[in-house]
This record gives C-alpha cells, structure tokens and sequence, in this order.
C-alpha cells in the first residue's frame, strides 16, 4: 500500500507540529499557552488571557504604552502652576563724574534689586485640566480598541490554521484511500480481473489529491505565519483534527452575549475626543481675559545722600492686551474637531448598526446551510461512498461511479470546514461592530 508523503518542511520551519490524521497515531501534547516565545493554539487562552498577553509580549503595545504616559504627563502637566520668575538689577550706576563729586561709584551711587514675578491665569486651568483629562481618557480607549482588535484578529487566525488542519486531515484520509484502491485496481489489472484504464483513473485520481495536500499545506504554513505575525510570537498548529474542529465549533455554539455598540472603545474614544475639543474650545474663547502677571521686588539704593531711601518693597502688576490674538485659531480648530469626532461617531454607530443586521442574516443562513450540510448531505455522501467501494471491490460497480462520488464527497468535507471558517468569521464580525471583547488589562482602563 502506497502512502502519501505529507509536506512537512514549511510547517517545521515555523516550529509546527505534524497534522496527525488517523486515530490511531500518536496523539500530541499541546505546549504551554505561550512559552519560549511560542503560542500553542490548541491552549489558547480565553478572550481576556489573550489580551493579556498581546499586552505583554506585542511591540505593537509598547509603543502604546509611550503614547499613554505622554498623555498622562499632559495631565500632570494642565494640574501644575506656572513656574514663578526671579529677576536680579543693579541700578544708577554712574557714568561720568558722581554727584556730588567724590562719591564712590561701587559702594555709595548704585542700587540692586531683586523681585519674583506669578503669572494668574483666569478662567483657564480648569478647561485646560478637562482637555488633557478628555485627551488621556480618548487615547487609552484608542488603544484598548487596537488591543480588541488585535484580539479578533489573533482568533481568527486561529480559526485559519484550525480550517487548514481539518482540511488536511479529511485530504490525507482520502488520498490514503485512494492509494488503497489504486493499489486494488493494479493487482486486479496483473490478475486480468479488470482493464488497465481503470488503474490510470485511480492513480490520477491520487495524484489530484496529493497536489491537493501539497496546497493545503502551504496554507497552513501561510496561516501559521500570519498568526505569528498578529501576536508577535512563533504559533504552533492544534495538532490534531479535533482540537482544531473544537476550537472552531466552540465558538459557534455559544449564545450571543448581549453589548450595546455605543460602548464600542473607538466609539468613546471619539466621545471623549469631542469633550476634550470643547474644552479646548472654552479655552480658547477665554483667551481674551488678560491673565496678569504680579510682581514683588525689593530694593537695596546705597545713593543716600541724595535722600534714597534705603531699603524698600515694591509691586506692581502687568496685564497683556488681547486685542490682535484672543484665541480665535484655536476656536476655530477646536470647533472643528469637536464637530469631527461627533460626525464621525455618529456615523461609525449607524454603520455598526446596519453592519449587525447584515452579519445577523448571513450568520443565520450560514447556520441553517452548515446544519443542512453535516446532518443530511455530508452522511448521505459517505455512505454513497461505502456503498460504491464495496461495490466496486465486488466488480458490480464501474471505478468510474465510485472515482466520481469521492470527489463529490471529498469537496463536501472541504467545503465543510470552509463553512465552519465562514461561520466563525461571522461571529467574530458581530463581536467586532459590537461592544463584545476582551477586558482591558488594569493599568489601561484605568484611565477611562
């Protein structure tokens, strides 16, 4: 009996294990969740553990992170004062002959002075708190809503590399049969029991399916690499036809949690993109109160024999004249972001609204064509199949009838699992227009 050689070289170089067809080989123990920078698919953690670990091991999140302790350094930033300054004099210092005429220039004519200048804002810490507060808040929701993403996206490479493994395994079984008859057809043809025609078909029937394996196991090193790619760490395949059928069947049985899309993280971070830009906007439009600057000085005049007083204080107060530039370009852009993010979130939430209606039908087509598939078409098929073969090794069949319902049945078992592929993107397509989706790791909610 000939057996197909499994193309094993592009899953090895990305650290895959083998997909193991029959029962009864050896069964594969699945690895750690993620361990020696490697993510074993077939101990996935759950939505939240993910995110959890992209949070920790993704380059894409230490950027991330740069991005949000700036924004927080702008909050501590808006809560400080302005500093105070200091400013050091040294005056009547004479030029020439004194005044009187014989006066030392350095202990009796000059005078020093030093004074500390505040700055009082008016009507401005406040917005200039609430913008940066608004601005924190917005961009540890945009990262949250990568991270979500980032999530969905790492799962549905799961469910590729879990479709090509099922595929793989139905093709294996099937070019394993069909190496079995093509090997029948040749001892039947040596004993005259049948024409040489008929071992042709079979062996071009094995060929097709081995060319078939070839592909399918280029997309499963494909997959393999985009996984991999996603979550920044080397994935390893399920292992096994049954882990990867759970993984994708798991998902699809489960009920539908209830989440409002206005709770969607990009869709508070653009509601808190819109507060922020009206705080901006009050800032702006306060820009014409004069903020006045207050000063404290004091004096030290050795001039005294001209009646100086000696030692002294002053103040004084300074008050800028807004009359050229009273914020009117930050008005207008913080006006303009504000009416931005609100458009912009209105819309994403009419788009998420059409986008659940049109998922929620095709998941109910999807379900009725899957269910009608496992229970009625693909049973029908196999024992079609059964009948013919047995059939066929009796010579009451042509090899012709039996070649023919293989490769029917053969497709219906691939187009299977591409449905279950179908279902599974759905589902997660409704999770993604929805609010549904991992927990946010503690330090990033935090701030929202």
């Amino acid at each position: 009996m000939r057996r197909v050689p499994p193309l094993l070289v592009s899953c090895l170089l990305l650290g895959a294990t083998p997909v193991l067809a029959q029962s009864d080989s050896p069964t594969v123990t699945p690895a750690p969740a993620a361990s020696s920078g490697f993510l074993s698919l077939a101990s996935l953690p759950d939505e939240d553990g993910m995110a959890a670990l992209l949070w920790a091991r993704s380059p894409e999140f230490t950027t991330a992170r740069a991005r949000i302790a700036a924004a927080r350094a702008e909050v501590v930033r808006a809560h400080q004062l302005p500093n105070p300054e200091m400013d050091l004099s040294v005056g009547t210092i004479a030029v020439g002959p004194t005044n009187p005429p014989g006066l030392n220039r350095l202990t009796q004519v000059p005078n020093a002075g030093v004074g500390i200048s505040e700055l009082i804002e008016l009507g401005k810490r406040g917005p200039r708190r609430d913008a940066a507060q608004a601005a924190l808040a917005s961009t540890a929701l945009e990262v949250q809503s990568s991270l979500r993403e980032r999530t969905h996206d790492v799962l549905e490479r799961a469910a590729e590399v879990a479709t090509a493994e099922v595929r793989l395994a139905e093709l294996e079984r099937l070019a394993e049969d069909a190496a079995r008859l093509t090997e029948l057809q040749r001892v039947r043809a040596q004993r005259g029991d049948t024409a040489g025609l008929d071992v042709d078909r079979a062996t071009l029937e094995e060929t097709q399916l081995q060319g078939q394996l070839v592909e399918e196991h280029s997309r499963l090193a494909a997959a393999l690499l985009e996984c991999s790619q996603t979550v920044g760490l080397s994935c390893a395949p399920f292992g096994s036809r049954e882990a990867a059928s759970h993984f994708l069947s798991s998902r699809l049985s489960r009920p539908l949690p209830p989440s409002e899309v206005e709770q969607r993280p990009d869709l508070l971070s653009l509601e808190a993109q819109r507060r922020g830009a009206q705080s901006s906007l009050t800032l702006a439009r306060r820009r014409w109160i004069p903020d006045p600057t207050v000063r404290v000085g004091y004096l030290r005049d050795q001039f005294l024999i001209s009646g100086n007083q000696r030692d002294s204080l002053g103040v004084s107060l300074s008050i800028p004249l807004p009359v050229f530039d009273h914020g009117q370009a930050d008005a207008l852009a913080a006006s303009a972001q504000a009416e931005a993010s609100a458009q912009a979130r209105m819309q994403l939430t009419a788009q998420a609204e059409r986008d659940t209606q049109s998922l929620t039908t095709q998941r109910d087509a999807v379900a009725a064509r899957r269910e009608r598939v496992r229970q009625q078409t693909l049973p029908l098929a196999a024992s079609l199949v059964q009948r013919l073969e047995a059939a066929v090794k009796a010579g009451g069949a042509s090899l012709q009838d039996l070649l023919l319902a293989r490769r029917t049945y053969g497709q219906l078992l691939l187009d299977a699992a591409d449905i279950d592929l179908a279902a599974f993107r759905i589902s997660l397509g409704l999770d993604r227009v929805r609010s549904a989706g991992p927990r946010p790791p503690p330090e990033l909610g935090e701030h929202f």
